[in-house]
């Protein structure tokens, strides 16, 4: 390990050890003594620097003094809420209704009798291989959630996660969430990360989906931290077959943004639905990196990332479909489109497909432009002024990702997000 990733790693290894699946965290305790920080001549992050990260000195989280949560709450959305202030759970800011059909906890909160069902699966999905950022969750990540839905239950009321970050120095975030649906099982879920004061933060997540045959689930993760924040976003989904995901990732807010998202398709006749929406200006940067694997055969996966970028902002998609020799009658797209409100924003796109079946239906493709003139002119000869013919436009364009979410209250507050940020 170089001294820069020491550094780095030192800001997280002077806590103890969670006591949550000890081998695991032993394990990849050990495994960062190996590790590097990624560099751009690393292809999977050849367009995004770790500099800014290494620019500030980190501790870990304390405190947080948030007393009203109703500002950060999605109106007109009922929902189970679960609330963590610099990535501690609060159980007096939260309200989960007891359900028989489900178990939600915080990590902090499993007991004895619990451990066993929560350490068959914790960690099964996120290998570490070289993502170091992954390997520091592992080991570290004390604070999270854990839900359970049981077989054939279909849960009606949604479960808003609410993270909120509020210190007074540079500080360090993690969480760890794991979902566990068994067969028939039916659950939605809003995971929102806000800031609330101006100073530097980096938060590391990892999130694990075990998805049981036939099961359905909807995730919608909103990234709306300031824009001193920093994160690195780790999503991994199991599909067991027949179950159907939606899972979208909306980014309105952070400095540097990394989102990896892995969708394994294990099970035949399985559905996949990506979605990811980025709105930046200033200096802003994200980078979406999203893998497919097809595994079985009849297996349908639609990907669809769009980018706004203003000002000097940047970012970059990375995005992969990869078939398998196994996965004959795969239908799979993937599609990223970029619209530049600048001159001096900019986009590097590289979608991929890895094709092994010869029975398949696969598309890709990538488009950068402009704000259409011809159609601004078109709006502003019929009377509407320039700045609200941007807006209908921009509305339009982010719309396409937005209309496909099964929770209206998140679709339309993410609207006025949008309409708020314009």
């Amino acid at each position: 390990m170089d001294s820069k990733t020491n550094s780095f790693v030192s800001q997280f290894s002077a806590q103890p050890l969670p006591k949550t699946a000890p081998a695991l965290r032993q394990a990849a305790a050990t495994q960062l003594k190996e590790m590097s920080l990624p560099t751009t001549r690393w292809e999977a992050w050849k367009y995004t620097s770790v500099k800014p990260l290494l620019e500030h000195s980190f501790q870990l989280a304390k405190g947080g003094n948030v007393t009203d949560i109703t500002p950060f709450l999605i109106p007109g959305l009922e929902a189970n809420v679960m609330v963590f202030v610099n990535g501690k759970y609060s159980e007096k800011l939260s309200h989960v209704d007891k359900d028989s059909k489900l178990t939600i906890n915080s990590l902090s909160s499993i007991t004895s009798d619990q451990l066993s069902a929560f350490e068959k699966d914790f960690g099964q999905l996120a290998s570490l291989d070289e993502d170091i950022f992954a390997a520091i969750n592992a080991a570290y990540a004390e604070e999270g959630v854990w839900v359970s839905v049981k077989k054939n239950k279909a849960i009606e009321k949604p479960l808003h996660i609410l993270h909120l970050t509020d210190v007074n120095e540079a500080s360090a975030v993690q969480s760890r969430n794991l979902f566990v649906l068994e067969a028939f099982a039916e659950v939605k879920v809003v995971e929102s990360f806000h800031s609330l004061s101006g100073q530097a933060t980096f938060r590391n997540a990892v999130t694990e989906w075990v998805v049981g045959e036939n099961a359905r689930c909807e995730y919608v993760k909103l990234q709306l931290e300031s824009q001193e924040a920093m994160g690195v976003d780790r999503t991994e989904v199991h599909q067991a077959k027949d179950s159907q995901v939606q899972l979208f990732t909306i980014t309105l807010g952070g400095a540097w943004v990394r989102n990896n998202l892995h969708f394994h398709l294990k099970g035949e006749n399985t559905s996949s639905v990506l979605n990811g929406l980025y709105m930046l200006d200033n200096k802003q940067h994200v980078d979406n990196h999203t893998l497919v694997d097809h595994f079985a055969p009849n297996c349908y996966s639609n990907e669809l990332y769009k980018g706004i970028l203003d000002d000097e902002s940047s970012a970059a998609f990375r995005g992969k479909i990869h078939v398998h020799q196994p996965a004959q009658k795969t239908n799979a797209y993937q599609s990223n489109r970029n619209v530049l409100l600048s001159n001096t924003a900019s986009i590097n796109t590289k979608p991929q497909l890895e094709i092994y079946a010869d029975d398949v239906k696969c598309s890709h493709g990538a488009t950068t432009g402009q704000m259409d003139e011809d159609a601004l002119f078109y709006l502003q000869a019929r009377g509407i002024p320039l700045k609200q013919a941007q807006q209908l436009m921009v509305f339009a364009f982010a719309g396409e990702t937005i209309e496909k979410m099964g929770m209206e209250p998140v679709a339309e507050y993410i609207e006025r997000l949008i309409e708020n940020r314009f």
